[in-house]
């Protein structure tokens, strides 16, 4: 399995230059102008896009901070019901009359309560071990499933979906180390039918970490704007070094 793309990718991009500029027209009109430290434009655009896409009955985004994404949700799907989860739900600047709140983990709610799994999909934005996260999924019947920090070997914070697809290192649970990462490729590979890293909108000389954005250390595949057209875009331009390989993920059911 590739950790680009495994399964039927869920876009294209003819279908995804005719919407930018739709997409522009929207960010233009967004609640929070500075949401540093939240999703910007070349993340909010795939959210977008993805959920446009699938239509799902409902969302539910583990990590809410400013409230940015809960915004968009609603935009891109005015009739999905969303449930939103964060332990510090006061960060807020936006906050939906409609959607329901919650301050427990994702994985401590009993969501048949709330909704049908199947036809949910679950935006993590938590910075949480994303097998684990995959592993609650499958439990509780979940298919549908976004993971906005998807960071490359050597990365981030958390241990992500490309981390495990390249096997490299070990995941942690406090301070105690879990299984190889073979024993986690393995298992995602076996229950996923689905994977699509989501390409930048753009791709700058340098990574958001100062060094040199190439194929072997960060394989990513072609951005959707040339440099030439990208200048017609300076909001994207302005937040491209933000981009961490977002990705679009579905289960087997």
């Amino acid at each position: 399995m590739s950790d680009l793309c495994y399964g039927k990718q869920i876009w294209d991009y003819s279908d995804v230059n005719c919407l930018i500029d739709e997409f522009i027209e929207l960010y233009n009109k967004r609640p929070i102008i500075n949401n540093r430290g939240g999703m910007l434009s070349t993340h909010l655009f795939w959210t977008w896009y993805v959920v446009r896409k699938l239509k799902p009955e409902n969302i539910i985004e583990s990590g809410v901070f400013k409230g940015q994404g809960t915004w968009l949700f609603k935009q891109a799907c005015p009739e999905a019901k969303i449930f939103s989860v964060d332990p510090v739900l006061e960060q807020r600047e936006y906050i939906d009359d409609t959607a329901v709140y919650f301050t427990e983990d994702f994985s401590m709610i009993n969501w048949t309560e709330y909704l049908d799994p199947k036809d949910t999909l679950v935006f993590f934005d938590d910075h949480q071990n994303a097998y684990m996260r995959l592993q609650q999924m499958k439990w509780m019947g979940f298919i549908h499933a976004m993971f906005e920090d998807n960071y490359p070997v050597k990365q981030g914070d958390c241990y992500s979906l490309k981390k495990i697809f390249a096997e490299s290192g070990f995941a942690y649970k406090g301070n105690i180390m879990t299984a190889p990462n073979a024993v986690h490729a393995d298992y995602v590979r076996s229950n996923i039918e689905t994977y699509t890293t989501l390409p930048p909108l753009c791709k700058l000389e340098k990574t958001r970490w100062g060094d040199e954005w190439n194929e072997i250390d960060y394989p990513t595949g072609q951005a959707i704007l040339s440099k030439e057209k990208l200048e017609e875009y300076p909001i994207i331009k302005e937040d491209a070094g933000f981009y961490t390989w977002i990705c679009y993920v579905k289960l087997k059911g």
